[in-house]
């Protein structure tokens, strides 16, 4: 039994409420202390593949922090999992001993492997059975650019990932062929995700700005709009984020998602006039602003009210995921001052 008449899923689905939203990337990992205690007594893997763990800590945030979202607690590198392109997840995080720019032939190394989620879905189960019934759940995945660069590449210690843009640029036809396995196995993962009750979707494209926009929608829109419609078609809501995507936002249609979400990078009310008027915004405040003092976080904040009054479409969120060391206690503030500032 999927949410009824929450905020978030109401807000998800045009029917506005009061305040907007709020619920934030990596909320669960990157800040809170139950989870850091957790963590260190049972590692990063044991916590996302116990059904137990993992469901306690998808729903902390909502418990501690007072988000009007959970999001599964798992890592969008579980789809190179499934195509035999593993990570090995280690204290300082993931890591591919064997990516496929290693090899002569990266396509005949996929070794497709579904059942390797089989656990996520016990996850899902188990945070369903546990969560209160007003508490929606987002399931997600990750982007086909972003997954394609991670298993061509590995875990970039330099911060880009010129070699895996380069491979497609230069092995066009592989590439494709690469990018169409990844679209099938992540259709498959978003299928089982709502077959196992969550209340909307994301996708990340954390790498988007690593490819021109022109060359993002001709490449990669085609097999992004084809995952999201696994979701929508079910009548599950679907985000998309597009980390460096920019203006190049003017490119998503209703057929690709629900809502957009933004980076810090470019400004609200800029993203509202380019992205398509029947897709929602979510997004964009710049995570290191947690680290400041409060007074001058609550001037930043007090910017979204008149957006907000004038486009009643708009979840808040970060314009990408928690910081490691952001202060708890500012996190709190954010979700307090949303919920009790008056918005219209």
């Amino acid at each position: 039994m999927r949410t009824q008449n929450s905020l978030f899923i109401n807000t998800l689905r045009h029917q506005y409420g009061r305040r907007p939203p709020v619920w934030f990337m990596r909320q669960a990992g990157r800040v809170l202390p139950k989870y850091r205690e957790l963590s260190a007594q049972y590692g990063f893997s044991t916590l996302m593949r116990d059904p137990d763990l993992a469901a306690r800590v998808t729903l902390l945030p909502v418990d501690d922090l007072g988000v009007d979202a959970a999001i599964l607690f798992s890592d969008i590198l579980v789809i190179p999992m499934a195509l035999g392109v593993a990570p090995v997840w280690t204290p300082q995080g993931p890591s591919f001993p064997h990516p496929l720019l290693a090899e002569t032939d990266p396509f005949s190394k996929l070794q497709e492997n579904p059942d390797a989620l089989t656990y996520i879905y016990s996850v899902l189960d188990k945070i369903i059975q546990t969560r209160q019934a007003s508490t929606p759940l987002i399931g997600f995945c990750g982007g086909p650019l972003t997954i394609l660069c991670y298993m061509l590449q590995g875990t970039s210690q330099r911060g880009n990932y010129n070699e895996a843009i380069a491979y497609c640029y230069s092995h066009r036809k592989e590439a494709q062929a690469l990018i169409e396995a990844v679209t099938k196995m992540t259709q498959q993962y978003v299928r089982q995700q709502v077959a196992h009750g969550i209340d909307a979707f994301q996708l990340f494209e954390s790498y988007a700005g690593e490819v021109p926009a022109d060359v993002y929608r001709e490449w990669f829109l085609p097999s992004v709009r084809q995952i999201m419609q696994v979701a929508m078609e079910e009548d599950v809501p679907a985000i998309y984020f597009g980390k460096g995507l920019g203006a190049g936002i003017e490119m998503l249609t209703p057929d690709c998602c629900t809502y957009a979400s933004v980076d810090w990078q470019i400004p609200l009310a800029t993203a509202r006039k380019l992205l398509d008027p029947a897709i929602g915004l979510q997004g964009n405040m710049d995570p290191r602003i947690l680290f400041a003092p409060q007074p001058v976080i609550e001037r930043q904040l007090k910017t979204y009210l008149p957006f907000f009054r004038e486009h009643p479409d708009w979840i808040f969120s970060l314009g990408y995921g928690l910081i490691n060391g952001t202060p708890v206690e500012n996190v709190r503030f954010v979700v307090d001052w949303i919920k009790r500032e008056t918005w219209v």
